[in-house]
């Protein structure tokens, strides 16, 4: 496999001018040395030169191949300065500033030329530059139609308006009372008074007529009167209707019910291992294995405690152990009949029980 090349920093890339040394540092040593030979052949005191002159070659030196803590001198001394003249303590001040989403943006609609009325002639432009249809017999006839409807309503509009004749002013009576005053009208004058219901007594209850009744007239029993209502009285009793006896309906046979027969030779995949956990396998007539087969527990009482049904290998089991009781077991199946199996739990385990039909 090719070895991939070492990244470098390319932003921060560095032009080298003899070997490892940079364009910096070459500046910064050349910057040293120079100012030392300058002070050196200065006119200046000798113990200065001695003094100031190796340390500006050293500085220069330093510069350029000493760096602390992989950071060079020059860095060092500018963050010395920066941290001096920076403001060392800082107060905050908060501003409030409303959030943009509860700001209401009102953007002035554009008005624009309406143009409804010049739409409204352009339509009615096109709809008279359409070409007349030719209309057919069933638009003449619903035509006709329509217009006598309309008439219809015309004619009900125009009421005949009933004519009123004024009756002729009535003269007033003279009274010979004393105190009343009686005035004259020249015109006759109406007078608005409230409606009144007018309630109809309802209609008497006619009492209706009880029927006499009249007594009937008893004559004197002869001999041969007497001697006829005997054989009436027998003849009667002869018709009369003999009561039938009732006969209750007839019982439906009950389920036969059997003691529990256990299958020794059956191996099962689960066999019970834990008191009062039922297991076993259903048979037909001939000892064949039936599947599909519904069976249901069910307590003393007569209620469901348990409902399964045989795998195909005609296996059933359950996972659950019973109380202790007695219990009855019900296979159903469509084409079998099974008996009613009565199974006592002792808190015992329980063999693998054999289920056989019984037709």
């Amino acid at each position: 496999m090719e070895q991939h090349p070492i990244p470098q920093a390319i932003t921060t890339y560095k032009f080298k001018l003899v070997g490892d040394m940079t364009l910096k540092q070459f500046l910064e040593l050349a910057a040293g040395v120079v100012s030392a030979w300058v002070l050196f052949n200065s006119p200046a005191n000798f113990l200065l030169k001695w003094t100031l002159g190796p340390f500006l070659a050293f500085f220069g030196f330093s510069l350029a191949f000493l760096p602390i803590e992989d950071r060079p001198l020059d860095q060092w001394i500018i963050n010395f300065v920066k941290a001096v003249y920076s403001p060392t303590q800082f107060i905050y001040r908060p501003e409030v500033k409303k959030l943009d989403i509860f700001e209401t943006i009102k953007k002035p609609l554009a008005a624009g030329p309406i143009l409804i009325k010049q739409n409204q002639g352009r339509l009615r432009d096109y709809l008279e530059s359409l070409p007349a249809t030719s209309t057919s017999v069933f638009d003449q006839a619903e035509a006709k139609y329509l217009e006598h409807i309309s008439n219809l309503f015309s004619a009900l509009g125009n009421k005949i308006r009933p004519q009123t004749t004024t009756p002729s002013p009535t003269r007033p009576l003279k009274t010979s009372l004393k105190g009343v005053r009686v005035r004259t009208l020249s015109h006759p004058q109406m007078c608005l008074l409230p409606r009144a219901t007018v309630y109809q007594a309802p209609a008497e209850a006619k009492v209706a007529a009880m029927p006499v009744i009249q007594k009937p007239i008893t004559k004197p029993l002869t001999a041969n009167a007497v001697k006829t209502t005997k054989p009436i009285d027998k003849i009667q009793t002869a018709n009369a209707v003999k009561p039938q006896p009732i006969t209750p309906p007839p019982l439906k046979p009950k389920t036969q019910t059997t003691n529990p027969i256990f299958a020794t030779g059956v191996i099962l995949p689960q066999r019970p291992e834990r008191p009062n956990l039922i297991a076993g396998i259903t048979l037909d007539q001939a000892g064949k294995i039936v599947t599909g087969v519904i069976l249901e527990i069910r307590d003393n009482q007569g209620f469901p405690v348990r409902a399964l049904k045989s795998n195909k290998l005609g296996q059933f089991f359950i996972a659950t152990a019973l109380p202790d009781g007695i219990y009855e077991i019900s296979a159903e199946h469509q084409d079998h009949k099974f008996a009613i199996i009565r199974l006592e739990a002792k808190n015992e385990i329980i063999p693998p029980l054999k289920i056989q039909a019984v037709a």
